[in-house]
């Protein structure tokens, strides 16, 4: 009996140590998988600028568009899983759905590309159907929208008035500028239109307009700007829907691979990068909010702006060698 116990003690030893080194090997291979997701994210993107010469809007809302499937105002995961030879959701659950939603926000997705496998597969965000993983809205990757494609109007719902920030049709660093990456959306630990992928502080303004936006009016603010128009010289972060996803009106990167954020950059290469280093303030690991027009100390927005600086910084809009 004795010589078991042994036997089953150090069995137990054994198993004790094997065990994490199997389990930082499987997330070796889904950081692998999600790496390869990134690459053929970057490519689509690639794909669409040489066929439209201008970066995909965050959705295809300016002017409002409808695609062949009947999903009015498709989200960008259309427009790249159109470009990698599928869809971004089945189509026959569309058609089931029916017209009830015609934006289709609850049809999960059907595009393994736009999913990545370290993603926690059993969150559901509050007030939604399906989870997080399979959500075209709140689901893995987020697009750098507010750099590339933002095409949110000055006065929100106004197409009457400018952009924030559409289209732009070249930037300056492609190789030092984020065209997708792991995304956590404005809930924690997911969710909140984690399909638009926040930089570290607000995009800056080349004027000194306010935006006027349902998003300054969420509850996050209390009633610093009850009407709706919010500080001058920054465009908001997204999503700009107080829904009861939204914990914190800010989709930041998540670093769910080892601590580390994986990243496809404009030019296609792929790096595996913390959240200090793509610029992000963090308190108790946690990537913190800007609330007001004046960035968080410590705040960079280099590797997003396109071109490989700051916002912010004296050089950034200095054109020439």
């Amino acid at each position: 009996m004795i010589e078991m116990l042994v036997v089953i003690g150090i069995i137990a030893v054994l198993a004790a140590l094997i065990l994490p080194a199997l389990q930082a090997s499987r997330e070796a291979a889904r950081s692998t998988q999600c790496i390869s997701n990134l690459k053929q994210l970057g490519l689509a993107i690639t794909m669409f600028h040489d066929q439209n010469g201008e970066y995909p809007q965050y959705r295809a809302e300016y002017p409002p568009v409808t695609n062949k499937y009947g999903v009015v105002r498709p989200r960008w995961q259309w427009e790249m899983a159109s470009l990698l030879g599928g869809w971004a959701q089945h189509p026959d659950l569309i058609t089931a759905v029916g017209t009830a939603d015609t934006t289709y926000t609850y049809v999960p997705l059907d595009n393994k590309v736009l999913v990545c496998p370290s993603m926690n597969s059993s969150y559901i965000s509050p007030g939604n159907a399906i989870p997080d993983v399979q959500s075209i809205r709140n689901g893995s990757y987020g697009y750098n929208w507010g750099y590339l494609g933002n095409n949110r109007t000055l006065v929100d719902g106004d197409n009457t008035t400018s952009t924030l920030r559409y289209p732009v049709a070249s930037v300056k660093e492609p190789s030092r500028t984020i065209a997708f990456a792991d995304s956590r959306g404005g809930a924690i630990p997911h969710g909140g239109h984690s399909m638009t992928l926040d930089p570290p502080h607000m995009v800056r303004r080349t004027d000194n307009l306010a935006v006027n936006s349902p998003y300054w009016q969420q509850a996050f603010f209390g009633a610093a700007y009850s009407s709706g128009v919010g500080p001058a010289g920054v465009n908001p972060y997204g999503p700009d829907e107080g829904t009861p996803d939204i914990v914190v009106p800010f989709s930041p990167a998540e670093a769910r691979h080892a601590g580390r954020v994986n990243v496809v950059f404009l030019d296609g290469h792929t790096e595996s990068l913390s959240l200090q280093a793509l610029g992000y303030v963090l308190v108790n690991g946690i990537p913190q909010c800007q609330t007001s027009a004046t960035p968080l100390t410590g705040a960079n927005n280099a590797l997003w702006t396109g071109r490989g600086l700051d916002d912010y910084s004296v050089n950034y809009a200095i054109d020439s060698p």
